[in-house]
Formats: structure tokens, C-alpha cells, sequence
């Protein structure tokens, strides 16, 4: 038993909540399969009940075994198991209610295209739509495995098929190519960092998960760009200069990313080098863009005379300016906190 509650707490509580369930000492006692005088003992506060009667107690009484032990109510306790049932009650409502909506869409789309044209044209366009919406509100609401990724498998899958029915019934073309690539892009570019953080990789592998992050995204994108490319009919200028055009772009992504990785510093250290980089990549991305398209003109750099020969230069100049300033100050700030911290580590030797 609980000893922070006396025998007198423990005997109040029992008695009231025998008389709040309506019993009396008798009622409990043949209920409970003890003689009348023992119940008596428990609320006069003379003695314990065996603990192997707790729970049978608690179930009589309509409390939990802990409840029962600590000699009070669980507010807080049965607030959330209410709170618990009334969830279950509207997920189960939610689910059954948007189940038959989608099939009574299905059914209706059905009888009504089938009805009118004599045929099945557009209910298959209405079928994937409405597994696509089924995917996204209901699926996740079944007792299965993993509903998160189920309802995202489902949602792209019936996606795809609506796709290729437009596709096949309304309008042909490339842009069915490029939009499903499109799609696949984007969920590897947003989930690839999720799936690879789950992955039960090599020792020597998971170290190394942000770089296969990044090697995964960035061949995605060379393979979406490649199909773009070569739906359009412009397979050579995804050689040149595209290819180029995305080196300049992702080399920045990945020396930040591989850097707040790998390097041994602390944070502010870290963010100070970052900081510089971006500046010093401020000028320097435009510039090499512009040769790779060879559209690149003379740098005028004047701020005091902003027109449209000095724009870029003088906002590039001045972002440069910032993040080296804002790297220098967090550089500053890095060096104090480590000469902070090896005193203090000194001291606390001493």
C-alpha cells in the first residue's frame, strides 16, 4: 500500500465511494467475498484490505486500482480517458461517414455516366479523383500498419491514374511525362530525408546519411531535368547548359549541408564559416550563370548611382558586406564562448 495516506484517508475514501455507488457494507462484502467486519475495518480506518483484493475493490467501486491505492480521484486521469473515448468516437464517425460519402459518389458517378452516355467516359476520371481524396481524409483512419505512408502510397498512386486518364481521354501529350517526373521529384525531395533517416544502414553507411540525402536528391533532379528536356524535344541543351547551370546552383546547398555536418566546430563557428560562403557566393553564382549562357556584362559597381547598369552589382556588394559582417560577429561570438568554456573547464579542475 501507498504509505503516504493513513489508514483513516484510505478508510474515508472507500466508505465514500461505496455510498456514491449505492452499496452498503454488507452489499460490498458479499460482492467482495469477505465478512461484513472487515469492510467495517477498512473504513474505520483499523486495518488494510489483503492486496490482492485491490483490484476487485476498485472494479466494485468504480475506480482504478491506483485511484484506490493513493486514496483519491484521478481527475486528471479520467479527463483524459474521456477525452480518449470521445476521440475514438468522432474518429470512428469521421471514418464511417466519409466512407460512404466516397461510395456513394462512386456508386452515383457510376449509374448516372452509365445512364446518360451509355457508356463509362468520365466516371474513370472520377474514380481515381475520388481514391485520391479517399487516400487523404479516410485512409489514414484504418486500423492498418502505417497509415502515413499507406495514404501517401495510395494518394500518389491514384494520383498517377488520374494523370493518365486525363492524359488518355482529353489531352495527349508531353506534359504527362513531365508532370508524373514532376511529382516523383517532389516527393523524393521531400521524403528522401525521412525514408533515409529510417533505413537500417551499415555502421560505415549511417554515419553518412545527410551525403546520401544529397546524392539522392541532387541525381533525382539531374534525371527530372533530363526528361523535361527531352519531352520538349531539346534533349542537347540539357548537356549544356543545364548541367552547368545546376552544378553552380547545388554547390552551394551542398558545401552548407556537408559543412553543418562534418566539420568539428561548435555551432557558431560553424554558422559564421556558412555565413561567409553564402556571401562570397552572392556574386559569384550570377556571374558564372551568366558566362555559362554567355549573357554576362561588365560589373559596375557604384552605390552611388542606382540604375539598371549598377542594380545587381551594387545588392550583390551589399548582401556580400552583410554576411561578412554577420560572420564575423558570430565568429567573435564562437571564439568568446570557447575561451568562456575552457576557463570555466579550468577552473572546475582546479
Amino acid at each position: 500500500m501507498n504509505m503516504d495516506i493513513t489508514k483513516q484517508d484510505f478508510g474515508r475514501f472507500v466508505t465514500e465511494r461505496r455510498r456514491a455507488a449505492g452499496l452498503t457494507q454488507r452489499q460490498l462484502a458479499e460482492r467482495l467475498h469477505v465478512t461484513e467486519s472487515a469492510v467495517s475495518k477498512w473504513e474505520r480506518g483499523l486495518s488494510y484490505p489483503d492486496i490482492t483484493l485491490v483490484q476487485a475493490i476498485a472494479s466494485e467501486l468504480g475506480v482504478s486500482g491506483q485511484e484506490l491505492i493513493s486514496a483519491s480521484e484521478d481527475h486528471e486521469g479520467r479527463a483524459e480517458k474521456r477525452d480518449a473515448r470521445s476521440y475514438r468516437g468522432w474518429r470512428n464517425a469521421i471514418l464511417w461517414s466519409t466512407l460512404f460519402a466516397w461510395a456513394a459518389a462512386v456508386i452515383t458517378c457510376f449509374i448516372v455516366n452509365l445512364s446518360v452516355q451509355h457508356t463509362l467516359s468520365w466516371f474513370w476520371v472520377v474514380l481515381p479523383a475520388v481514391g485520391l481524396a479517399f487516400s487523404l481524409t479516410t485512409l489514414p483512419l484504418l486500423p492498418v500498419p502505417r497509415p502515413g505512408w499507406l495514404a501517401l502510397a495510395g494518394a500518389t498512386i491514384c494520383l498517377m491514374a488520374l494523370l493518365l486518364v486525363v492524359w488518355m481521354q482529353f489531352a495527349a501529350g508531353s506534359w504527362l511525362a513531365i508532370t508524373v517526373s514532376g511529382v516523383l521529384f517532389g516527393l523524393l525531395l521531400v521524403f528522401a530525408p525521412i525514408w533515409v533517416a529510417l533505413l537500417e544502414l551499415p555502421a560505415g553507411l549511417a554515419r553518412h546519411r545527410t551525403l546520401l540525402t544529397l546524392v539522392i536528391d541532387t541525381v533525382a533532379l539531374i534525371v527530372f531535368l533530363l526528361i523535361v528536356f527531352v519531352a520538349l524535344g531539346y534533349p542537347e541543351l540539357w548537356v549544356w547548359p543545364v548541367l552547368p547551370i545546376l552544378a553552380i546552383g547545388a554547390t552551394p546547398i551542398w558545401v552548407t549541408a556537408l559543412a553543418i555536418r562534418y566539420l568539428p566546430l561548435s555551432g557558431l563557428a560553424i554558422a559564421a564559416i556558412v555565413t561567409a560562403f553564402l556571401g562570397a557566393c552572392a556574386p559569384v553564382i550570377n556571374r558564372a550563370i551568366e558566362a555559362v549562357l554567355g549573357t554576362g556584362e561588365p560589373w559596375t559597381l557604384d552605390l552611388s548611382t542606382w540604375n539598371a547598369a549598377t542594380m545587381d552589382a551594387n545588392i550583390q556588394f551589399l548582401i556580400f558586406i552583410a554576411c561578412m559582417g554577420a560572420a564575423l560577429l558570430l565568429g567573435l561570438a564562437a571564439v568568446v564562448r570557447a575561451v568562456s568554456g575552457r576557463r570555466a573547464g579550468i577552473a572546475e579542475a582546479q
